[in-house]
């Protein structure tokens, strides 16, 4: 055991408030697995990057099958939505996942069913947001009820304004299209003849309200 004197060590100064700071994100974040979340999170502070923490405290604490929660959309939103061509490398993707918690499976569906080149590193975040969104919407029967539910965690993950939440128009569209065209496509029984009409009537209509709204939703 090496002794030291308390006239020989120095706590530096930033480190009390840097604690404090990393134990209010853990107590909101929640996350799965600390020891994981820890690593990552002091990892993003040493390189300057947006650390995986949550807004809020999600109360209660969202427990789903898959590790996704509109917290989790919104935390991941912030660490891989701002690159310049608006695409994630695979790996980028993965770690921050992995560090909030979300399964791997989930991951790598939501990594495979967004377009890209065959063996591509990387591809576009909007589309991978839009897919691990379906993920977290209810299994309701009512397919139009989980299209919905998927938008809204999307807006959620996407909106600046804290307090009207709004998102641009086109932003929307895109994500809808996406979210409206693989649920139903998981309904062997859907009539898609009407799928269409509904996804242009829910178009028009979302269309009709941003023009009230300068052009948001």
């Amino acid at each position: 055991m090496v002794l030291v004197g308390s006239g020989d060590s120095q706590v530096p100064a930033p480190l009390p408030t840097v604690l404090k700071e990393y134990t209010k994100s853990a107590i909101r974040t929640q996350p799965r697995d600390l020891l994981v979340w820890s690593l990552s999170y002091f990892k993003c502070l040493e390189d300057g990057r947006v650390p995986p923490v949550k807004d809020r405290l999600e109360f209660p604490v969202p427990v789903t099958s898959e590790g996704i929660s509109p917290g989790i959309l919104r935390v991941l939103q912030r660490q891989l939505g701002d690159t310049k061509d608006g695409n994630v490398e695979w790996a980028s993707l993965a770690e921050a996942c992995h560090s909030l918690g979300v399964r791997k499976n989930a991951v790598k569906e939501s990594w495979d069913l967004t377009e890209g080149a065959k063996g591509c590193e990387s591809k576009p975040w909007d589309h991978i947001l839009s897919h691990l969104a379906i993920r977290n919407s209810g299994n309701n029967q009512d397919t139009n009820k989980n299209v919905s539910e998927a938008l809204q965690h999307v807006m959620n993950a996407l909106t600046d304004d804290s307090v009207s939440k709004r998102v641009l128009l086109q932003r929307v569209l895109d994500h809808y299209a996406r979210i409206h065209a693989h649920i139903h496509s998981q309904d062997p029984n859907v009539d898609q003849n009407a799928v269409v009409l509904v996804h242009q009537d829910a178009q028009d209509y979302l269309t009709d309200v941003a023009q009230y709204q300068q052009g948001f939703l």
